[in-house]
């Protein structure tokens, strides 16, 4: 902790968000949400996608300060944005389900879609559900099979 501290503290991304885990895990110390959520917020706002999405989930769950769902969803578009997958696949929760923002259920799968070309089996699975029932998009119980096969 004391050496992420060193670089956290002269701006160091990684740094910042690795230290930010540690406080959310309790590693190497006591558990500090508040302080984690601190720590991922500078990484989030250097364009750190780890740190983004974890910030987000802290967001969406109300760890160490307030819920904000509409920020989660911002800041699981800028993790989704540079490929993160739990990001994309998360957002595309929170667009099936209307959390953060108005539900977009071709949007949901397209997101869900991105993250399963990633091997990402929670998405496998969630496009697979929505090309079976033809959520925000044509059936295709084909694709539904083979999705819910990798997943």
């Amino acid at each position: 902790r004391r050496l992420f501290g060193l670089a956290a503290a002269q701006g160091h991304a990684d740094a910042q968000c690795d230290l930010g885990a540690m406080h959310d895990d309790g590693e190497g110390g006591p558990e500090d949400l508040v302080e984690a959520r601190r720590l991922y917020g500078l990484a989030a706002a250097q364009g750190h996608a780890w740190a983004q999405y974890r910030l987000g989930v802290m967001q969406w769950h109300a760890e160490g300060g307030p819920e904000d769902c509409a920020e989660t969803r911002r800041l699981f578009g800028l993790a989704a944005a540079q490929g993160h997958a739990d990001a994309q696949c998360d957002l595309g929760a929170m667009h099936d389900d209307g959390e953060g923002g108005p539900e977009d259920l071709v949007e949901a799968r397209r997101l869900y879609g991105l993250a399963a070309a990633q091997g990402h089996a929670w998405a496998q699975y969630r496009l697979g559900v929505m090309q079976w029932h033809a959520e925000g998009g044509p059936e295709d119980c084909a694709e539904t099979r083979r999705l819910f096969g990798l997943a």
